[in-house]
């Protein structure tokens, strides 16, 4: 019997999102003896996440294997890669998986495997690429008439889109996925569509709406008894509370969506709940403990290589700094440029300036806005100078940095 400390301690090395890896089987549990029992101890080992165990199983099994029954089992070495925190060993498995479907006809695993490398990318930043697979997924899922992988697609594009600040294209991606869910009575994925839903009502300014969807969400979700989701919604409740100036109540939901997402290992999980909670602490005015939780947020993020989560973690860290120095500077008898409000604000501009360089990269639509409100407050505290002195330090371009203090002449009044 698998001891369950040991099982919490695997599941908190698993990159968050393998939940959104695809399997595919393909004909396996049919096969003959000598490829299916292999593969049946290495699905066995998958389910007790023993993914280096997995992956010798399958491997052995692909020396008997043949056709389509290589593509699945690719695939399924490919899962095991990503959730041992090895993305670019699954991505070549399955590149080469989706290389033998088109090869042997399998239409069904190349549309997984094409989804499972758009997902790869995604969680590295590259919304491009990311969403070149999707689209590619969803071609082949609808020319195939597979409609859970239509939905799941739909999804994934609409997220990206709803990133980039295409609210209305991403909308109308996910409301088509929820009529899917709905139809084919999928309710895992119809509540996961409505949270995704209420997140763009919320990016458009439409707090109650969003939290009707949250709500609709959660309620699903508790009733499938998918701990995941419970734990998404009650974040995405907790930041509707903030946004509405309610910190209290915003905190009560952060810390319980935080406990259920150590309690199953959900590691995105725990590193956004512990930003939004570093959040909320910061508009309750409690620095250090804002500074902690931020802390630990983008620790957490960088452990398990989600990119746009470092980038957010880095943002929301430099803010904390440049809030800190402007308390500092607001309490008398300190003066505006007194040792601590510089220390503060180069921390901040050491953080900001990555997270800018990032959000950009990654096309990400709000990210640009929130480091430049940081780094403008550090540029009117330091003066022209050493603002861009320290935005060299932290990685920008001299020209970029002029550029940058150029631009806003409030430091220089």
């Amino acid at each position: 019997m698998l001891d369950p400390g040991n099982r919490q301690l695997r599941m908190a090395k698993t990159p968050s999102d393998v939940g959104r890896m695809v399997k595919h089987l393909g004909g396996l549990p049919k096969s003959e003896r000598a490829a299916r029992e292999p593969f049946e101890l290495g699905h066995a080992a998958m389910a007790a996440f023993k993914w280096d165990e997995a992956i010798v199983y399958f491997r052995k099994a692909m020396s008997k294997a043949k056709g389509t029954q290589l593509v699945a089992l690719l695939n399924l070495i490919g899962l095991c890669q990503y959730a041992s925190n090895r993305p670019v060993d699954a991505l070549r498995d399955y590149e080469e998986s989706a290389r033998l479907a088109e090869e042997f006809g399998d239409e069904q695993g190349k549309a997984v495997d094409l989804g499972n490398i758009g997902n790869i990318y995604s969680a590295k930043g590259e919304t491009d690429k990311a969403l070149k697979y999707y689209e590619e997924a969803l071609v082949v899922y609808r020319k195939i008439s597979y409609k859970p992988g239509v939905a799941s697609q739909l999804g994934n594009i609409a997220l990206i889109l709803s990133a980039r600040g295409e609210l209305d294209k991403a909308l109308e991606c996910q409301q088509e996925a929820l009529a899917i869910h709905r139809k084919i009575g999928y309710q895992p994925g119809m509540a996961n569509a409505l949270g995704n839903i209420g997140l763009i009502h919320s990016a458009k300014g439409e707090p109650d709406k969003a939290l009707k969807y949250y709500d609709e969400a959660l309620a699903m979700d508790r009733e499938f008894g998918y701990q995941r989701g419970v734990a998404d919604q009650l974040g995405n409740i907790a930041l509707v509370h903030s946004t509405k100036g309610e910190p209290d109540k915003a905190l009560k939901y952060h810390e319980e969506a935080l406990a259920i997402s150590r309690e199953i290992g959900y590691q995105r999980g725990v590193a956004s709940q512990l930003g939004s909670i570093g959040s909320v602490y910061r508009a309750k005015g409690e620095p250090q403990r804002a500074l902690m939780y931020s802390v630990e947020a983008l620790a957490t993020y960088r452990e398990i290589g989600y990119q746009p989560g470092v980038a957010s973690a880095l943002s929301n860290l430099g803010n904390t700094y440049v809030w800190a120095m402007q308390m500092r500077t607001a309490a008398p008898p300190a003066p505006a440029r007194d040792k601590e409000v510089v220390g503060l604000a180069a921390k901040a501009i050491e953080h900001l300036v990555p997270a800018l360089a990032m959000f950009l990269e990654m096309n990400i639509a709000d990210g640009p806005r929130q480091c430049l409100w940081g780094l403008d407050e550090c540029l009117w505290v330091l003066g022209r100078e050493e603002f861009v002195g320290l935005c060299v330090r932290a990685g920008m371009s001299k020209q970029k940095a002029e550029g940058l203090a150029e631009a806003r002449p409030r430091a220089t009044e």
